[in-house]
């Protein structure tokens, strides 16, 4: 598949996707904006485990949403194992596909990001 081609799926993945958090009465919009943000930089910080980590521990609908969304991205992108915890995938992946993933979620995060910006206003 071409670069132009990924890039086009990945957008229409994550616009779809700020669109299930806007629409979803469960979320705290602002949050979810917010953790779009940090998210990429705690990755950077901590690596992609460790972040994953944090977030499938926080008892938190924003987080849940967002993780369960980059679970549903990388399922779809590189036919992950449906059956395992996105978390156990990460920390079983060799180095070489850990780095592969962890630049695909950087990707995928900035057009969450972008997305987020524009959807949700500031006072959600």
């Amino acid at each position: 598949m071409a670069i132009r081609d990924i890039e086009k799926e990945r957008a229409i993945f994550a616009y779809e996707k700020v669109d299930e958090a806007v629409a979803n009465q469960g979320i705290k919009q602002s949050e979810y904006k917010s953790y779009c943000k940090k998210i990429p930089s705690l990755i950077q910080t901590n690596g992609l485990s460790a972040t994953f980590a944090f977030i499938f521990s926080k008892n938190n609908t924003s987080y849940t949403l967002i993780y369960n969304q980059v679970d549903e991205w990388l399922k779809k992108r590189y036919n992950m194992n449906n059956v395992q915890e996105l978390i156990e995938r990460l920390i079983n992946l060799d180095s070489t596909k850990y780095k592969k993933v962890t630049i695909e979620v950087l990707a995928l995060f900035s057009w969450l990001r972008r997305f987020a910006e524009g959807r949700i206003s500031k006072d959600s």
